[in-house]
């Protein structure tokens, strides 16, 4: 993991929803009292200590928070990108889940509770927007919960694939979507609540539906309206 330097730091900072509405100076004071860190892909972000909590924003690339039960089974919680807020400020909390691992490139930035209670006693306009965003994302989780409950794994599939669309999707020249994260048949069925092998069959039917191509590991859709209809229950 490497710092950025300062300039790099206020420029993530300026870009992420969180703080726009602040002033430069206040962002500036961001920029001290934050931790840039740059990850690879596939890297497992360690937890602080217990004595030192920290909230952590997403600055660049996309990180994955899951739980991991006793048998090592593993269930994605939630797909995070920039401007999302992850981890605790409450000592008695578990920092962010079971544990959050990088799905590409990324860089996040690290606030420790200590010096986070110090900006909001500063600029107390933070803590409206941070409960904003908490319950944005408590919206996110409910909502997915219900996806996992309410819909057949084709269905919950066809949705997460247009949800990446919606995240990392790039429209090419020849009308199909390229999803901008190199993800495995594994990937995805930690996402959607199932296994590898039924992510691949219904890959498979997808393609032979042309919903949907994969080239050199990465995912294109070819047909998003048909993909929204089945999403929907309502056969492409």
């Amino acid at each position: 993991m490497s710092m950025t330097n300062l300039s790099t730091k206020l420029w993530h900072i300026q870009q992420c929803p969180l703080f726009e509405a602040m002033s430069t100076e206040e962002k500036a004071a961001v920029g001290s009292a934050s931790e840039m860190i740059e990850l690879p892909k596939n890297k497992v972000i360690p937890p602080p200590p217990a004595s030192d909590p920290s909230l952590y924003v997403v600055k660049k690339g996309h990180i994955q928070l899951s739980y991991t039960d006793l048998s090592g089974k593993e269930a994605v919680v939630i797909l995070l990108g920039p401007g999302d807020v992850f981890g605790s400020l409450d000592p008695e909390e578990a920092p962010f889940g079971e544990h959050c691992r990088t799905v590409s490139d990324a860089c996040i930035c690290r606030i420790s509770q200590f010096r986070f209670d110090g900006l909001l006693r500063k600029y107390p306009d933070l803590a409206y927007r941070l409960t904003k965003f908490s319950m944005l994302r408590i919206n996110r989780l409910q909502v997915r919960l219900a996806e996992m409950m309410m819909r057949q794994a084709d269905q919950r599939l066809a949705l997460a694939l247009l949800d990446l669309d919606r995240q990392v999707g790039r429209e090419l020249p020849d009308g199909r979507k390229k999803l901008g994260l190199s993800l495995t048949h594994a990937d995805l069925g930690k996402l959607i609540g199932t296994s590898r092998e039924m992510v691949s069959i219904l890959f498979k039917k997808f393609r032979e539906k042309n919903l949907v191509e994969v080239e050199k590991g990465w995912i294109y859709l070819v047909d998003c309206e048909a993909l929204r209809r089945l999403a929907d229950n309502q056969e492409p």
